[in-house]
């Protein structure tokens, strides 16, 4: 009987340490799932929204633009003094010039309006061997802004000066006259604030010549040529450009 007892008592001990144990793991599974997963932070881009692919792809996202221009320009040139009238000393009769070739530099400064077309001040020289031409006054150049390049167009009216020596060799030489330029030539955009440009220009130049001739004295005549040129310019835009 004893012994029973024993068994008895040890068998209830047992039970209620299993039934504990499964009370527990009960308690602790609704805990585990109660507890919030937390939720992954969607990344922040505190970086500026690109612009439109749109307006990138876009032909005519590439446009000068700019109310501030700067151009240099370089090139070559030919030049007639007496295309269209020569020079007369009088009974020794005319005296013509020769055709003379030679380097042409200059640059403009003026406003682009935006970038639909320029106005503003030119100045050009022309360095031939026994001279040198230089020209100077106000610039137009209306501008055809079509895809990925532009056409544009030149109209200069100004002052024309003949220095440095001139082709009849007159001495007390003294000239001046007026230029009126007329040109053509395509725009091609390369960054915002910069274009690259191509021309073909042809001049008027009518010039007032004065000087000491030792065959007929003094000359005080007119004389009417023209002036080719190919040149080349680089411009700079500044104020309100393009974004990008």
């Amino acid at each position: 009987m004893k012994y029973l007892v024993v068994m008895m008592s040890a068998l209830l001990l047992f039970s209620a340490n299993a039934s504990a144990q499964e009370e527990a793991g009960a308690a602790t599974e609704p805990a585990a799932a109660s507890e919030p997963v937390p939720a992954e932070t969607a990344p922040t881009d505190d970086a500026p929204a690109n612009p439109p692919e749109e307006e990138k792809r876009s032909p005519y996202y590439k446009k000068v633009k700019g109310w501030l221009w700067i151009e240099g320009v370089v090139g070559i040139s030919s030049y007639d003094p007496d295309q269209f009238g020569s020079l007369s000393f009088g009974t020794a009769g005319p005296g013509g010039a020769p055709k003379e070739r030679g380097p042409q530099w200059g640059f403009s400064l003026g406003t682009g309006f935006g970038g639909g077309f320029f106005l503003g001040w030119y100045y050009r020289q022309a360095d031939y061997n026994e001279y040198k031409l230089m020209k100077t006054g106000v610039e137009f150049q209306p501008t055809i802004r079509i895809p990925y390049v532009h056409i544009m167009f030149r109209v200069d009216i100004g002052f024309a000066k003949m220095f440095s020596g001139n082709p009849w060799g007159l001495t007390n030489f003294d000239s001046g006259g007026v230029d009126t330029t007329f040109g053509v030539g395509l725009r091609i955009p390369i960054v915002r604030w910069m274009s690259f440009a191509a021309n073909f220009d042809w001049s008027y130049i009518g010039l007032s010549v004065r000087g000491d001739s030792a065959s007929s004295g003094r000359i005080d005549s007119w004389v009417s040529g023209q002036q080719m040129a190919g040149t080349f310019a680089l411009t700079f835009h500044f104020i309100g450009v393009r974004k990008d």
